[in-house]
């Protein structure tokens, strides 16, 4: 479980050994990283910058969670499903998991508390 907490915390940008996605730069700043996917807007995609996608992802995950088995096997669900998913689009790399957070607390409360729940923890922040 270990191993997928450190993905998901790499994926989110975290301070583990490895603070992005092995082969992708570190944004420059928080603001910078929110609201570089705000470019996607005209393609249809969600936009990273107010939430919508990563709540879309979060949405998308939930029934892979439910059928996962148990929290550690969700873990590690959401973990690598979310580094695919970064690894599709470079623009959805966030700051941190603070900022995964923010975004859903804002965006998609009850999404959020749902795949928490799914996963163990009270944040994505925490470590779970």
């Amino acid at each position: 479980m270990h191993m997928a907490v450190s993905l998901l915390t790499a994926a989110c940008g975290g301070t583990t050994a490895t603070s992005a996605p092995i082969g992708s730069r570190a944004p420059a700043s928080p603001t910078a990283a929110v609201t570089r996917g705000s470019s996607t807007a005209s393609t249809g995609q969600p936009v990273v910058g107010d939430g919508s996608a990563p709540c879309a992802f979060l949405t998308s995950e939930e029934p892979a969670l439910q059928q996962a088995g148990s929290t550690g096997g969700a873990v590690a669900q959401l973990a690598i499903d979310y580094a695919n998913w970064i690894a599709a689009d470079s623009s959805r790399v966030l700051p941190d998991a603070a900022t995964m957070d923010t975004l859903t607390t804002a965006s998609c409360p009850q999404v959020r508390t749902d795949v928490l729940r799914l996963i163990g923890s009270d944040s994505f922040a925490s470590g779970f």
